[in-house]
């Protein structure tokens, strides 16, 4: 085979591409998961409508990390690049720039939903505005939280979530603790959505996930004068804080337990899989 020269980029190799991949894999995960809350209710709603929910979500962050994972590792999710940097395995020069590409992304995914869903929303809501959550189309691109359901028991049902998503995603992609070969990753990752929907998810709606909330959210209000913000009693602040929070908290819990076992039983890589960038893949033919 004749070799090919490429030419280099620097900004496409460093912090620029990754964003890039952040910012496309974030567009597709939104697309497919608020995609999926429109498909569900703004028409004749389904029997198990919650069932189709958990599993579109567990697609859609599936999907979402096909699109980058080999580019950035496929955070997807400021609650991720935050415990990856706080466990000192991400530089913490790019949590910003992450954050920023994975707000963007979700952003202008909500705005091409909103324009294709248009004619939903209208027949939907009627007259109420659409930020309104009880009248209105706002669940459709952000969470909140059930009548009956307090701010502790939000703050804590989405702190729970997201410490059990980062968390499993470290044993997920740990070499050492029986990794998933064959690029089969994003599958049990999409996996661990539906089980985190089926058991933690009808409190608030599971953001999980600071930008799945904001970025759609911060495009209902360019639309709605703001009022998504102040929805809920100001609900908007929980799937921000409690995720971060919860994140840290589960990247800690795995590290300094479950990776300490590890560690002290001096466990090397499991089988034939190998880390490239943040996947965990077999090597391929030619390597053997």
């Amino acid at each position: 085979m004749s070799s090919q020269s490429v030419a280099r980029s620097p900004l496409l190799e460093g912090t620029g591409g990754e964003m890039i991949g952040e910012f496309f894999g974030t567009m597709v995960l939104i697309l497919f998961g608020d995609g999926v809350v429109a498909t569900a209710f703004l028409f004749e709603p389904f029997t198990t409508e919650w069932v189709v929910v958990m599993l579109g979500w567990g697609l859609a962050v599936m999907l979402g990390i096909y699109v980058c994972g080999a580019i950035s590792g496929a955070h997807l999710n400021p609650a991720v690049t935050l415990a990856l940097a706080v466990r000192g395995k991400l530089a913490w020069n790019k949590v910003l720039a992450y954050w920023l590409a994975q707000v963007l992304g979700a952003f202008v995914a909500a705005a091409i939903l909103y324009f294709v869903y248009q004619g939903a929303i209208n027949h939907f809501i009627g007259t109420a505005n659409i930020a309104d959550a009880t009248k209105g189309a706002g669940f459709v691109f952000y969470t909140h939280p059930q009548n009956f359901v307090g701010t502790f028991g939000a703050f804590g049902d989405e702190f729970i979530g997201t410490a059990l998503l980062v968390g499993l995603i470290f044993a997920i992609v740990d070499v050492r603790n029986q990794p998933v070969q064959a690029n089969l990753n994003p599958l049990i990752i999409g996996f661990l959505i539906v089980a985190i929907g089926a058991s933690f998810g009808r409190n608030t709606g599971y953001a999980i996930n600071p930008a799945r909330d904001f970025g759609p959210r911060l495009w209902v209000a360019f639309v709605s004068g703001g009022e998504s913000f102040s929805v809920n009693n100001f609900y908007f602040w929980i799937p921000i804080v409690a995720p971060l929070v919860g994140g840290v908290a589960g990247a800690f819990i795995y590290d300094f337990t479950v990776g300490r076992v590890l560690q002290a039983k001096m466990l090397g890589v499991s089988g034939t899989a190998e880390v490239k960038g943040e996947a965990v893949r077999e090597p391929a033919v030619d390597d053997l």
